[in-house]
């Protein structure tokens, strides 16, 4: 006589308990927020030293001085963290659900991760508008007595 056997259910606790969370998508959802705070923060420097440079004191003269290499850095800066802040919350949700099976938003690191990345969508135009403002040429300003 020939039985046939069936493979054994998981035990319960196998079933129901979740695989621990890697560390490497965990450091990537702890990095978004991160990102997602020095995005502007790069975009509001590449601002502060743009706004000394408007010198209109002086009639009839270039109003913008050249742009210094750090507001460069800092404008680009700004587009970069904030586009690598949606980057690596994508990696780490796909990271993640490849390795324990379950999403991002189920950690609390992950929660934060998302709820962080959503606000480039305000930050990643608003680093783009420094950048425009960053090459802008240098103007020249006709008020007083040019003549």
């Amino acid at each position: 006589m020939l039985t046939t056997t069936t493979p054994s259910a998981p035990a319960p606790d196998e079933a129901t308990s979740p695989r621990p969370v890697p560390p490497r998508p965990a450091l990537q959802a702890l990095l978004v927020p991160v990102f997602t705070v020095l995005g502007p923060v790069c975009a509001w420097y590449a601002k502060a030293a743009d706004g000394h440079r408007m010198d209109q004191s002086v009639p009839c003269t270039a109003v913008r001085t050249p742009t210094p290499l750090t507001e460069y850095v800092a404008a680009w800066a700004g587009v970069a963290l904030g586009v690598s802040a949606v980057v690596l919350c994508v990696l780490a949700a796909k990271g993640m659900r490849r390795r324990c099976g379950r999403g991002l938003w189920s950690t609390r690191r992950g929660l934060l991760a998302y709820v962080s990345v959503w606000f480039n969508v305000v930050a990643i135009p608003f680093a783009l508008l420094i950048v425009l403002m960053a090459h802008r040429p240098a103007a020249v300003w006709g008020g007083g007595d040019c003549g």
